[in-house]
C-alpha cells in the first residue's frame, strides 16, 4: 500500500544574478508605462479607444485617464508576481514539491514568476500603444498584428508555465 506524502510548500530562495536582471527589467518596464502613460495622457484626445474587439478595432471609446488605469494595472500585476517571486508559498503551479529537492524547485518556480511578470507587464506596453496608436500615427499598427501580438504573448505566457511546471516536476 502506497502511503500519500504529506505537501511540500515552495521556499524563498535569494535571487541570482540574473533573476535580479530580470527584476530590473521589470522595474524598468514598470517606470515606462508610467511615462508612456503620462505622455499619452498629456496629449490625448477628448475620447480615447478603451476595448478592442476580436478584430482588433476599437469598440468602446472613454477618457483619456484610461492610460492611467492601463498603467495601474500593469503595476498592479507587477506587484503581485514581484509578491509571488519574494512569497512563493502563495505560488499554485500544478506540479507535485518533493521535500528531498524544494530548493531548485522553489528556484524554478519563482524564475518562472519573474519571467511572467516581464511577459505580463510587455502585454500592458502593447495594448497601451495600440490605444495610443490612434492620436499618434507613427504608433498605429495593423489591428491583425495587435491580435496576433495578444495571442502571441498569451501563448508566450502559456509557454513559460509549461516550461517550467515540466522542469519542476523533473528535478531529482
Amino acid at each position: 500500500m502506497k502511503t500519500r506524502s504529506r505537501t511540500v510548500k515552495p521556499v524563498y530562495v535569494p535571487p541570482t544574478r540574473f533573476d535580479r536582471v530580470l527584476d530590473l527589467v521589470a522595474l524598468f518596464l514598470i517606470v515606462l508605462l508610467w511615462v508612456l502613460a503620462i505622455k499619452f495622457y498629456i496629449d490625448a484626445p477628448e475620447k480615447v479607444p478603451t476595448g478592442f474587439d476580436a478584430a482588433g478595432n476599437p469598440r468602446g471609446w472613454g477618457s483619456a485617464a484610461f492610460y492611467f488605469l492601463m498603467s495601474g494595472m500593469g503595476t498592479f500585476y507587477a506587484v503581485a508576481m514581484f509578491f509571488a517571486a519574494y512569497f512563493p508559498q502563495f505560488i499554485n503551479m500544478p506540479v507535485v514539491l518533493k521535500e528531498s529537492t524544494i530548493v531548485p524547485q522553489s528556484a524554478l518556480m519563482i524564475r518562472c514568476c519573474r519571467w511572467l511578470n516581464i511577459v505580463g507587464l510587455a502585454m500592458f506596453l502593447f495594448i497601451l500603444f495600440q490605444m495610443a496608436g490612434y492620436q499618434y500615427e507613427a504608433l498605429r499598427m495593423d489591428a491583425s498584428l495587435f491580435v496576433a501580438g495578444m495571442i502571441g504573448n498569451v501563448v508566450l505566457m502559456l509557454g513559460f508555465i509549461i516550461y517550467y511546471s515540466v522542469r519542476i516536476s523533473q528535478v531529482k
